[in-house]
């Protein structure tokens, strides 16, 4: 008898038992009430009725409450895996694979988080130099090994609350919230000398120096992501000019004001 049968068999029982005790005392309170005789029919009757009617109608309705409590944990269990599936695919699609960084679909619109009056975000591109030459002389195993020690670098080196993401190839993006220029290149700098001064490529006779260039820009209340980036990417641009493993903010204060002045 399989855990299920046993349930209802008992339950079933109990409640029969259950039955006849109120048959009898039902029974024989009204014939003792109406001066009728307590006959071998009357325990007859008590007894096997409640057996004959109890116990089936029992069966059934137990049988039909397992049957619901099995449909109610399956669908339990659907709803987990599917949840399970839903928050897999969520992250899959938010997040880099090689990384675990965001993506790039879903750093930018947390640029465009509502800011109050006075309140600035700042926007960290961080991009590797000669990160070719380390594909082309130790491989794309190693560079992939590579962008992904950068990543844990942008980790270690940034605030719980800031948004860190892959926005293509070997570029990342940092947006460092409620934080202003002066307080953003300090950090940037932390940046760049922790992951200058990082171990890189292990292994190899010829190992590789790693750095990296950053280009910064603030982002003021009603500013557009769009602009932002091509304030950050102009900067970028200007520590690759001026030599690499820099950080620069030059051309992000005259942008940004322009930018905040066409908003108004």
């Amino acid at each position: 008898m399989t855990p299920r049968s046993k349930r209802i068999l008992g339950k079933s029982i109990v409640v029969t038992i259950i039955a006849i005790v109120a048959t009898f005392g039902l029974s024989f309170t009204a014939r003792i009430a109406l001066q009728m005789p307590i006959d071998w029919l009357s325990w007859v009757e008590c007894t096997f009725i409640p057996i004959l009617i109890g116990m089936p109608v029992g069966a059934y309705i137990f049988a039909q409450s397992e049957t619901i409590q099995d449909t109610c944990d399956k669908l339990e269990k659907s709803y987990a895996e599917l949840k399970e599936a839903h928050d897999r695919f969520t992250f899959v699609t938010s997040h880099d694979p090689m990384t675990g960084l965001l993506s790039r679909v879903e750093f930018i619109p947390r640029m465009d988080r509502k800011r109050d009056e006075g309140e600035c975000d700042t926007l960290l591109l961080i991009d590797p130099d000669h990160f070719s030459s380390i594909n082309d002389k130790h491989g794309h195993s190693k560079g992939d090994e590579t962008l992904v020690r950068i990543a844990k670098a942008l980790v270690y080196t940034t605030r719980p609350g800031d948004s860190i993401g892959r926005l293509g190839g070997e570029e990342f993006g940092v947006l460092l919230r409620d934080v202003r220029k002066e307080q953003a290149i300090t950090i940037a700098e932390n940046i760049r000398r922790h992951i200058e001064g990082g171990p890189w490529v292990k292994g190899q006779q010829d190992g590789v120096r790693v750095t990296v260039s950053i280009g910064g820009a603030e982002i003021p209340s009603g500013a557009d992501a769009e602009d932002v980036l091509r304030a950050a990417g102009r900067c970028l641009f200007d520590a690759k000019q001026r030599g690499r493993n820099l950080v620069s903010f030059t051309y992000q204060v005259a942008r940004l004001q322009n930018i905040a002045g066409r908003k108004t």
